[in-house]
This record gives C-alpha cells, structure tokens and sequence, in this order.
C-alpha cells in the first residue's frame, strides 16, 4: 500500500502488565501541531489514525526528555508518561522511519537552541550525522543503513562466548522472535550446547559463568518453540548444566545430579507409550526449572509461557493415557487389587 507524502504506515504496539506487546492496530503516522480548545500551542505531536476505521489510534506530544529509541531501521520506542506504559511503532519502510525519527530530533534539539547537540539519543544505534529534511523525507541513502539495527548472532565458537552472551542479554523485544529464529537454524543450539562441554572438560569457570548468562537470556527471550527445543530430552540436561553456573553463587549447584539420580520415577501400572513418559519428564523439569533453578530470574511473561507448556504437556498426557486402550483397565484392575487386600 502506498502512503500520502507526510504519511507513514506503521503498527501501533503497547507493553501490557505481563511484559507482552499488544497490537493496537495499523494505521497512518504523521506530524503537526498540537491544538488546544482554549489557547495556541508551539507542541509538535504525532497522530496515528486507524488505516480501516479512520478512528485517532494514537495522540503524542513530542516531549524534550530523553525517552525516544530507535531500535531498528523500522523500530521507534518509548515510555509515555501520560499512559505509564511503553510504546513502540513499527514502520513498514524505513524511509518512513527516518522521517519520523527526525522529525523527534528536531524537536528535541529545538529545546536548547544554544546547545542543539545536547541531546545525544538523536545519534542513537545509527551513529552517524542526523541529515536535512527535504519536507517529510530526508537526502540520506536509505539503502546505506540497510540492516542497520538488525542483531546477528556470530559463530557458536568459544572465542566467540562472551560476545554472544552480551548480544543475546539486550534483545530488543521486537527482536526476540528473530533472534529465537537464529538461534534454531539448523546445527546452531547444538554447537553452543557442545561449547558448553568443551568449558566444563576445561574447567573453565570464567566462560562457564558466560554459558550460564547465555542460557538464561536465551530462556529469557520467551519464545516457546526455543523453549521447546531447549526442553527437548537430547537438550535439557546440558540446559540445565549451563545453569548450574551461577556467578552470583559461591559454589556449582548440582540440578543435573539432583534430576539423575535423586529424583526416581515409579510407574504403578505402565505407561507403554514412549511420547506420554518424555512429556510426564519434562514437565517435572519444566516446574524444577521455574521453581527451582531460576526463580529470581524469570520475569512474569517467561514465567506464564512456563507455565503455560506445563498445562498443555498435561492435556497431552491425559489425552495420551485415554487413547490407550490397556491403561484405564489396568488402573481400575489395580484398585480392585488395592480394595482386596485391605
């Protein structure tokens, strides 16, 4: 769809309590004047209107603080004190983006005309100089600053550890289903689970505490296919194993012995089907990883999605134990057995 100049399709996006972007809808992005009932105003603001509806999705007065972030070629985000929320407007091209962000900088600077570079956010991911406005549309390459902003992941090498760590601890939440999507191409997660043997064949404390933080932030982003593949039973305990890590405690914790040996599993009448047992192991991971392992560390949303694999892992199990055919007569059988010998 193409936009009037001046016009700029974007999403509308607002973080709500459990740390989720909702979708307030697509629309049209523009800039002008604020206006007041009862008296003139110098405000600049930005109005978002309802591409279907025509409804106001969206009013804000450019303020001078520094609360604006442009997270990507597409992304701009900040905290509106007016509603106590973040908000975030995803463009569909980044032309559009670029006039949007410029327009804030020239608000912003205009706010200490004797200092215009006071405001340093203006320079922000794309270090670089902030150009003319040409009406709506700026003289810069768009094409130059494609991918900017974009986060790739470097090769899952020890040399590259620490910096994978840091990369993967600030995702934008924008970002986090793309780089979830990187890190499960094909061979990726394996290679960073086989560093983690190769530090603890080396002893390696100082890259295993890189593991750990690596592991967490990548629990941390959320997405619950990861978190199915770093559930998955030919994953889990090296998961679990990079946790063991923590460099905020004093000694290695022992998970992987604890859920090993110490933790058995009896089956009163026998579970034949192999997909009912792994799905029965890994909740119990599931709720020994939310409980247990990293209950200081898991925000509201993680915890959620956590919780909710665990209810969905027991419909599978329920379900899978109604379709076999032998199970419930077995069980009734057992009572009987029970019944008598009381």
């Amino acid at each position: 769809m193409q936009s009037a100049p001046g016009l700029h399709r974007v999403k509308l996006y607002k973080l709500n309590e459990t740390g989720g972007w909702d979708d307030k809808g697509t629309g049209l992005v523009s800039v002008g004047p604020m206006e007041f009932a009862n008296h003139q105003s110098n405000s600049v603001g930005l109005v978002v209107i309802g591409e279907e509806s025509q409804k106001m999705l969206m009013v804000h007065r450019i303020l001078h603080e520094d609360i604006y972030n442009r997270q990507d070629e597409t992304i701009i985000t900040w905290t509106d004190p007016d509603i106590g929320t973040d908000v975030a407007l995803s463009f569909q091209e980044g032309q559009g983006c670029n006039a949007i962000w410029q327009h804030i900088v020239r608000v912003q600077q205009d706010a200490d005309p004797k200092h215009p570079d006071h405001r340093r956010r203006v320079i922000d991911e794309f270090d670089g100089p902030v150009g003319h406005l040409d009406g709506d549309y700026l003289h810069h390459d768009v094409g130059e600053m494609a991918g900017a902003g974009h986060i790739e992941l470097p090769a899952a090498e020890l040399s590259n550890l620490e910096e994978l760590a840091k990369i993967l601890a600030h995702v934008p939440p924008m970002q986090r289903e793309r780089v979830a999507q990187l890190l499960m191409s094909p061979g990726y997660l394996r290679k960073v689970l086989d560093m983690f043997r190769q530090c603890e064949d080396l002893e390696d404390t100082a890259s295993l505490h890189h593991m750990f933080r690596l592991m967490r932030s990548m629990i941390m982003l959320n997405d619950t296919q990861l978190l199915d593949e770093l559930l998955k039973e030919e994953h889990v305990m090296d998961v679990i194993g990079c946790l063991e890590y923590d460099p905020d405690l004093q000694a290695q914790q022992q998970h992987r012995n604890f859920l090993q040996t110490a933790v058995v599993f009896k089956e009163v009448v026998p579970i034949k089907s192999q997909e009912v047992l792994q799905k029965i192991h890994q909740t119990y991971r599931i709720q020994y990883l939310k409980d247990v392992i990293l209950p200081r560390s898991l925000d509201d949303a993680t915890y959620a999605t956590l919780s909710s694999l665990m209810l969905f892992n027991n419909v599978d199990v329920v379900l899978g134990l109604y379709q076999d055919a032998n199970f419930l007569p077995e069980v009734s059988y057992m009572e009987l057995v029970l019944v008598l010998a009381c």
